[in-house]
C-alpha cells in the first residue's frame, strides 16, 4: 500500500461542477460505432461532426494485451513515488507526473506516465520489463486501431483513404504519444454536486485521440448544447476524440471536444490509457483543399505542426487554443453559431476548492 500525496508546493486542487444523468441518458449522447460494419465510415463521420467524440466498437484489440497493461501499469502506480520517478524521469514534459498537469499551473487529482511512441517501441528503457513490453504491445495495437479510424474519417470525408493515416502512423518524425492517468481514489468530499477535478476541461492538440479505460468512471465531455454529461466507462470499447489538428484540417467540420476527468469517489481507481496521433514537426496543419466547396473561405491560417505544439505548451488546459490560429472574422460568426453557453459553469466560489496537503489517497 502505497500512499500519494499532494506536493507542498500545491495549493489547492479546483473543484468542477459534475452533470447527474442516469446511464441511459448519458449513453444516449455518446455515438457508438462498430469499425468493422460496412458503413463505418458514415457513422464515423456523422459522429465526428455531431459531436467530436464517438465509443468504438470490434476494434480487433485482444482482451489479453488490454489486461496486462492494466494490471502492469497498476502495480507501477503502487511502487513509492520516488521509484517512479527514479525509473521513468520526472514529466517534462515525458516522464512521471503527479497533479501537476503541464508547466503552466494546471493541477489534477492523479499521477501519470506520458511516454513518446516510435516504430512500436516507447522510449523509456528503465520501465520495468513486464510494464515496457505490456505498453508496446498495447501501442502497437492502438496505432492500427487509430489507423484504421483515420482511414474511415477519410472515406467518410471523401478524400484520399491513405491521406490522414499517413500523417501520423509509420511516418517518420510522427509525433505519437501515449498517455497512461491513474486516478487514485479522492478523500475529498466537494460539496453540492461538484466533483474534485481530476484532468482539468480541455480539448487534445493533435489529430485523434485513442482513449481505454478501466470500470471506473469520471470522464465527461462537453456536448454542442453546451450540456456536460458522463461518459459511462466501458473497458471492452475505445473512445475516439477528434483533436485540434483534424477540426483545422476540415475547416470547422468537425470540431475537436472539451473533455475533463473527474476524480473517483469511490474505492476503485480509475486508470485510462490515452493514444494521441500527432504527425510530423513539419506537416502544414491546414483545410483540405480536397473538403473546400468553391467560395469557402479557411478559417484558420496555415501552420506547422512543430508551431501548434509549441504554442500549445504554453498554455493552460482550458484555453482557447486554436484562437491566435483563427482568421478571425470567418471564425467568429463559425464559433459563434456552434459555441453556446454553458450551463453548468465550475464550481468557482471561494469555498469550492480542495486543500489537500494533509490528505492522501490511498492505492492498493
Amino acid at each position: 500500500m502505497v500512499a500519494i500525496t499532494a506536493p507542498s508546493s500545491m495549493e489547492q486542487i479546483p473543484l468542477t461542477r459534475c452533470p447527474k444523468a442516469n446511464a441511459g441518458q448519458a449513453a444516449a449522447a455518446i455515438p457508438c460505432v462498430d469499425l468493422s460494419a460496412p458503413g463505418a465510415a458514415a457513422a464515423v463521420a456523422d459522429a465526428c461532426r455531431s459531436v467530436g467524440f464517438f465509443r468504438a466498437t470490434n476494434h480487433g484489440v485482444p482482451a489479453g494485451v488490454v489486461d496486462a497493461l492494466e494490471s502492469r501499469a497498476m502495480a507501477f502506480f503502487a511502487l513509492p513515488a520516488q521509484d517512479k520517478v527514479d525509473m521513468s524521469g520526472a514529466a517534462q514534459p515525458l516522464g512521471y507526473g503527479s497533479k501537476t498537469i503541464g508547466s503552466n499551473g494546471d493541477v489534477g487529482w492523479l499521477e501519470y506516465l506520458l511516454l513518446s511512441v516510435s516504430s512500436n517501441s516507447v522510449r523509456v528503457s528503465s520501465l520495468p520489463p513486464p510494464l515496457r513490453t505490456a505498453l508496446e504491445e498495447y501501442t502497437a495495437a492502438v496505432r492500427e486501431v487509430g489507423g484504421r479510424v483515420l482511414e474511415l474519417i477519410a472515406e467518410g470525408l471523401g478524400v484520399d483513404r491513405a491521406l490522414l493515416r499517413s500523417m501520423v502512423v509509420g511516418r517518420e518524425g510522427g509525433d505519437e504519444l501515449v498517455r497512461v492517468n491513474h486516478y487514485p481514489p479522492c478523500p475529498l468530499r466537494a460539496p453540492g454536486d461538484c466533483g474534485v477535478t481530476g484532468f482539468g476541461e480541455h480539448t487534445d492538440p493533435q489529430i485523434i485521440s485513442v482513449l481505454r479505460s478501466n470500470c471506473t468512471a469520471g470522464l465527461q465531455i462537453k456536448l454542442r448544447d453546451g450540456r456536460w454529461v458522463p461518459v459511462p466507462p466501458d473497458p471492452e470499447s475505445f473512445f475516439v476524440n477528434v483533436g485540434d489538428s483534424l477540426q483545422v484540417l476540415t475547416n470547422g467540420r468537425f470540431r475537436s471536444v472539451k473533455h475533463r476527468v473527474a476524480a473517483p469517489e469511490g474505492a476503485q481507481s480509475r486508470l485510462s490509457v490515452i493514444y494521441f496521433g500527432g504527425p510530423a514537426a513539419s506537416q502544414l496543419i491546414a483545410p483540405l483543399p480536397q473538403v473546400m466547396q468553391d467560395g469557402e473561405q479557411s478559417l484558420y491560417r496555415e501552420f506547422t505542426w512543430g508551431e501548434y505544439k509549441r504554442a500549445a505548451y504554453k498554455t493552460r488546459l482550458g484555453d482557447h487554443r486554436l484562437g491566435p490560429f483563427e482568421l478571425r472574422a470567418a471564425a467568429a460568426a463559425a464559433a459563434a453559431a456552434s459555441e453556446p453557453a454553458d450551463p453548468q459553469p465550475h464550481c468557482s466560489t471561494s469555498s469550492s476548492t480542495c486543500m489537500p496537503q494533509q490528505q492522501v489517497a490511498q492505492v492498493y
